[in-house]
């Protein structure tokens, strides 16, 4: 078979098996909203305080970028509270982490300060727990993705966040997991993680879950 008759089999197999059963290829790609939308929502108070730029400083030196950015924007880390998970859980054998029977001990970090800013340090091969600086108010048609910021990833940090669901208020309780052999400092006050929104319809349910109007403190498992 010649080089260009692959490739046009491959493109109408493409077409009829991708295209074809999601619909339009740039209905997918527009899914997410864009800073113009996004700077529209904030007039809802979808998230507060809102900074409707993207923004490498802060008190007066460089900051790792937080606020509204091409298809997203940057969420801080608060100063409020930040806990990281002990390393002798006093496990009874047999025994494991369960959400149903949260008895996780976990300690407070105290935030350090240097030249830098306000930071608070994970130590190695660590998990932590953070919270986002922004208060979060979702309308029942919107619905958000948030991941991690190259700049912590580069350092071996996995940022764990799960979806925001329409409807939901409240601060988000952020995960941390120190992948590295030395400790990460998380800068406080800075850019975070990326919260991506998209639109989803109006739901028949707004979240009324455990975690609706969590306040500004870590809020661990909870069924």
């Amino acid at each position: 078979m010649k080089p260009l008759a692959a490739a046009t089999i491959f493109s109408e197999l493409f077409s009829t098996t991708i295209i074809g059963r999601f619909g339009a290829l740039s209905s997918l790609i527009t899914m997410f909203l864009n800073d113009k939308e996004i700077d529209a929502l904030a007039e809802l108070d979808i998230l507060m305080p809102f900074v409707g730029e993207k923004r490498r400083e802060a008190n007066g030196h460089k900051a790792v970028s937080y606020g509204l950015s091409q298809c997203g924007y940057d969420i801080r880390l608060s100063l409020e509270q930040f806990s990281v998970f002990e390393d002798d859980q006093l496990l009874l054998e047999g025994q494991a982490l369960c959400p149903k029977a949260n008895a996780v001990k976990t300690y407070d970090l105290i935030a350090q300060h240097s030249e830098l800013g306000f930071f608070y340090e994970l130590p190695p091969r660590s998990v932590g727990n953070g919270i986002s600086l922004e208060r979060f108010s979702m309308p029942n048609d919107i619905g958000a993705i948030v991941k991690g910021k190259s700049t912590y990833a580069r350092l071996g940090l996995i940022t764990n966040i799960t979806p925001i669901e329409p409807g939901w208020s409240g601060y988000l309780t952020m995960n941390f997991i120190n992948t590295s052999s030395f400790p990460i400092r998380l800068f406080a006050e800075e850019g975070i993680a990326q919260v991506m929104f998209f639109r989803c319809g109006e739901v028949e349910k707004p979240y009324e879950g455990h975690y609706q109007n969590q306040s500004a403190k870590v809020h661990l498992a909870a069924v």
